[in-house]
């Protein structure tokens, strides 16, 4: 027997500046009770299709796509904040930390020179790893660039880009994700490089890595997939 939801339809109908979520004849709207309005309609029947999926009661962790459009309307913190604190977390970034000589080492280098190169590409900076346990020395020219690249994002990359980075313990491979450098399998592959050298050592433990593993394939393709459906018009 189907299970009955709280509401009958779930439609996406055009708006002056973008395409909107429809529950019945209702907008559907942020937490702070903005309008749901995306700017192409890609996105929204992605968003109305997780909707789909809701039925006698809201779970939010099956909506990554309308919590990321939530997050690039309300603005929950404001965007100074956000970039602020990305430049604070960038000399400890994984890219930028790298282990002592060895094998773990040179697969860093192996997986994590891609993503430099790219940046030193879009920013005109040049960022060298160290074994430092106090990160990385960055200098003014390069803080700047990187602000200056993270400010020129619109309000919806700047939120993938968030999330992307707090996912992937990475600014620089949260900003190259963000600008569709590198695909879905090849940031997860960066991003769990030192975990899965060490599965390859000792194993993979059921129950933890392989649900650390779903996890983190959730929370990269969805921002990923966001920044598809943004460009799908």
């Amino acid at each position: 027997m189907a299970v009955p939801r709280f509401y009958k339809t779930v439609h996406v109908t055009e708006a002056e500046d973008g395409y909107q979520v429809m529950l019945d004849h209702r907008l559907l709207r942020t937490p702070a009770r903005h309008p749901l309005v995306v700017p192409t309609r890609a996105l929204a029947l992605a968003i109305a299709a997780e909707w789909e999926w809701q039925l006698q009661r809201i779970q939010p962790f099956t909506m990554p796509l309308m919590s990321l459009a939530a997050t690039a309307l309300d603005q929950p913190k404001p965007r100074g904040e956000v970039v602020a604190t990305m430049l604070q977390y960038l000399p400890t970034d994984s890219l930028l930390c790298r282990d002592e000589p060895g094998p773990l080492a040179e697969r860093q280098e192996q997986l994590h020179t891609p993503v430099l190169l790219w940046a030193q590409q879009r920013m005109g900076i040049r960022l060298e790893p160290t074994d430092s346990i106090f990160g990385a020395c960055l200098g003014e020219d390069q803080l700047a660039a990187v602000e200056n690249h993270l400010q020129g994002m619109d309000q919806w990359q700047l939120a993938a880009a968030e999330q992307l980075a707090a996912s992937c313990k990475s600014v620089l491979l949260g900003m190259a994700a963000t600008a569709q450098a590198l695909s879905i399998e090849q940031v997860l592959a960066v991003a769990r490089l030192e975990e899965d050298h060490q599965i390859e050592r000792w194993g993979l433990v059921e129950g933890g890595h392989d649900v650390d593993i779903a996890d983190l394939r959730v929370r990269v393709a969805a921002p990923c997939l966001f920044l598809h459906l943004l460009r799908w018009r």
